[in-house]
């Protein structure tokens, strides 16, 4: 049996909270991000970067070995053989001291000096990303770059450990994202295989390092950074400062005990992963937040975590009531909640009052700003257009002339609402094949959808205007022959946050204007629809018919729907209604997960690089990439929808 070890993966949770390192050792607690290192190297294109990464170092040492064995002792044991030799290149080097345990991306021995490289998909600009603070006022690890300091800094001292007379020097391997790629299709040199997390990554056989005419990974010197990290004293609110070397020790002590550390109880707990509803805890379904709140209050914790202080939408001052031994906020009296009211929209501070008097005084009364909502809902001009795009950003460009992590629009939808309060679906276009960049194509088709009025556009949060403002630029870089067409009509939509054009951001109107109970304090579309659906009966009552879909209200891809429809009582949210997006069950069942922790907007952005991704596999079979196809078409329209049904909602309430 081997023993449990301090990985570097439990080294990251020991920096945010020790306890979850108990807690990770035991499959009994529920860990909301299980998968989340999967999703995000497959969203992100880490697969794709790492085999990258290889192919470069194998064009330096044609020797490299890769450790594949699954044995993690016959890991060590091959590793440790492989370091005998003078010089040599490997992959996945596993190196364990004790009960520390790393495994390193590549590690390049020449004679006494071992180059330690943790290959990351992160981008990096050379002109202007730095890992250290650049003056002394600010922090001595750049923040942005702190959990991939600590990570390199982690497997530096474990090597230092293990082979205490070699010479060991930390990068960082990188994207490059002031480089431009000059192969057609290159993420698809690096087919991925297999399902689920077992994936793994091929090299096409007809790839070659020499069609890269710029390298797009760069090395990051990181002794510097981790040298500080080694030395630094790390604040932690709610909990005692730590130091590096003194955290390693006593984690791996805990480790081998079997103990459980901490809690540092304080504001990240409200996004920690271990966690489950209390109507799912059981022996063996356990919540590692509940039982960190009853190890700190000494009382049992029944309740949700939404119902607690840990629930206030964004960030709340919580730290008199953690003081006081205050867990929920139906036991918090209103002058606890120091709200500090504003003239233009709901504050922060306010917002917490709402929720506050929606659960401790059962208060589930919508609340409006009304004289700002009748005066900007007034000011829309007919026919009103909601748009919402989907869009990548993939790591390794697909098209020649991208840089990384250069955005990609590939499809949008265009609901149009007339003053006689008719809807239809008026446009949708999504195009995902061919070697160019589809990005001017789909704003060609935009123009055509938009360009016969100068009536008001909607889009839900600022995601439409930042990627339009991406493109604009790209068609001004690009020059194609209707350049000046299209950069007039994108000028004339107000690219600019606060422009007077036509885009108008109805998510931030929402976010700034109203309040609904049932949304936890928050905008998003997921939670704000259902609310809209129960607090609006006009708007429940139409869209329980099978209306949509019909001649009275046209779609592209719904015939005779009806999006209000009840379950044990409980109507559904529309989004629910719908076919999930991947075939994989892993992969859906990981976008639900990272919705729930961490956002739809996370999410969303996940889904669709992941979405564009597969669509760009010549191998993908024509039944599923029809049916990949058919439920974007499907999302993407009920996004247009649901604002839609916002925008209904609202009339009605400020008439």
């Amino acid at each position: 049996m081997s023993i449990q070890t301090l990985s570097k993966t439990r080294f990251k949770l020991a920096l945010e909270c020790p306890t979850k390192v108990y807690y990770s050792l035991d499959q009994r607690y529920v860990d909301q991000k299980k998968d989340d290192d999967f999703l995000e190297a497959l969203a992100k294109g880490g697969y794709q970067v790492g085999a990258l990464a290889k192919v470069m170092f194998l064009n330096r040492d044609a020797g490299a070995v890769e450790i594949s064995s699954r044995d993690q002792d016959e890991q060590v044991r091959e590793t440790a053989e492989l370091l005998q030799r003078e010089n040599v290149t490997i992959f996945e080097a596993t190196i364990r001291h004790k009960n520390l345990l790393v495994r390193v991306d590549v590690l390049v021995k020449q004679a006494s000096r071992l180059d330690l490289i943790e290959v990351k998909s992160k981008s990096w600009d050379p002109a202007e990303d730095s890992l250290v603070g650049l003056t002394p006022r600010h922090k001595p690890i750049t923040p942005e770059w702190e959990p991939y300091v600590y990570d390199v800094a982690f497997q530096e001292r474990v090597l230092a450990l293990a082979y205490p007379t070699l010479e060991i020097h930390p990068w960082l391997l990188l994207v490059d994202k002031s480089r431009t790629n000059t192969v057609t299709g290159l993420p698809l040199k690096f087919p991925i295989v297999g399902e689920g997390r077992n994936r793994s990554v091929q090299i096409a056989s007809d790839f070659d390092m020499a069609q890269l005419k710029e390298p797009l990974l760069i090395q990051v010197d990181a002794r510097e950074a981790v040298n500080k990290a080694q030395r630094l004293i790390l604040k932690k609110k709610g909990g005692q400062d730590i130091q590096f070397d003194s955290l390693i020790e006593a984690t791996a002590a805990a480790i081998d005990r079997g103990d459980r550390l901490g809690p540092y109880v304080g504001s990240p707990c409200k996004s920690c992963e271990f966690y489950c509803p209390p109507t799912s805890r059981s022996e063996a379904n356990r919540s590692g937040w509940a039982e960190c709140m009853e190890t700190y209050l000494e009382t049992p914790v029944k309740d949700s975590r939404e119902e607690s202080i840990f629930g206030f939408y964004g960030q709340a001052d919580i730290g008199g009531p953690l003081d006081a031994r205050r867990l929920w906020i139906r036991d918090l009296s209103e002058s606890d909640l120091n709200v500090k009211a504003t003239a233009d929209k709901i504050s922060r501070s306010a917002r917490h009052e709402l929720q506050w008097r929606e659960i401790a005084k059962k208060d589930t009364e919508p609340f409006f700003r009304m004289e700002i909502l009748r005066r900007v809902v007034g000011a829309w001009k007919f026919p009103i257009h909601f748009i919402d795009f989907e869009t990548a950003r993939p790591a390794l460009p697909f098209h020649a002339g991208h840089r990384p992590y250069q955005q990609i629009l590939f499809q949008f939808s265009d609901h149009v609402v007339t003053s006689d309060g008719a809807v239809r679906h008026a446009a949708e276009f999504l195009k995902s094949d061919g070697a160019d960049s589809p990005s001017i194509e789909v704003v060609r088709r935009l123009r055509r959808s938009l360009e016969n009025d100068d009536s008001t556009v909607l889009h839900w949060y600022p995601h439409e205007r930042t990627v339009l403002a991406e493109i604009h630029e790209e068609i001004r870089r690009v020059n194609p022959p209707d350049a000046v067409e299209l950069v007039t009509f994108l000028d004339s939509l107000g690219l600019e946050k606060d422009s007077k054009g036509r885009l108008f951001d109805l998510g931030r109107l929402v976010a700034d204007q109203v309040f609904l109970a049932g949304t936890g304090g928050s905008s998003s579309m997921k939670k704000f629809l259902p609310a809209v659906l129960q607090f609006s009966k006009e708007t429940h009552d139409r869209y329980a018919c099978p209306i949509y879909g019909t001649a009275t209200m046209p779609s592209h891809n719904f015939r005779e729907q009806a999006w209000v429809v009840e379950r044990d009582g409980i109507a559904l949210n529309p989004y629910q209604l719908l076919s999930p997006l991947f075939a994989e069950y892993e992969i859906n069942d990981a976008l639900a997960r990272m919705e729930e922790g961490q956002g739809d907007i996370v999410a969303n952005g996940a889904k669709a690089l992941i979405a564009y991704t597969t669509l760009q596999d010549p191998q993908l079979p024509k039944l599923e990439r029809e049916n990949l196809r058919k439920q974007l078409l499907r999302y993407c329209e009920l996004d247009t929808l649901a604002m839609v049904m916002v925008y209904e909602a609202l009339r009605g309430w400020v008439r």
